[in-house]
């Protein structure tokens, strides 16, 4: 059965000094040191899956080809154009000459 020492008993590792000032803070660290590894831990995890989710849908865009039609035009009616007029893909509509 072990002994549990009080604040102010002299420290088991013979330092001569009160156990409160040498070793009773220390032996509970480990414990801290643990949490402060596993906060740490989550955080690089979270990191990783954020970073991963960015590069995954930058992936599954669709590459911009500026040499093919562009999207968001729109296509002349069908038919003859107005006399004098042009069509404006970017506008959807007519223009003068």
């Amino acid at each position: 059965m072990k002994k549990e020492l009080g604040r102010n008993e002299p420290c088991h590792c013979g330092s001569g000094k009160k156990y409160k000032n040498c070793h009773m803070g220390k032996e509970s660290s480990g414990i801290n040191n643990n949490k402060n590894l596993m906060y740490i831990a989550i955080f690089v995890v979270i990191l990783a899956i954020a970073g991963f989710s960015v590069y995954y849908n930058s992936q599954q865009t669709a590459p911009v080809n500026t040499n093919s039609s562009r999207q968001g035009l729109t296509p002349p009616p069908a038919g003859e154009a107005p006399p004098g007029k042009v069509w404006s893909a970017e506008h959807g509509h007519w223009h003068d000459k």
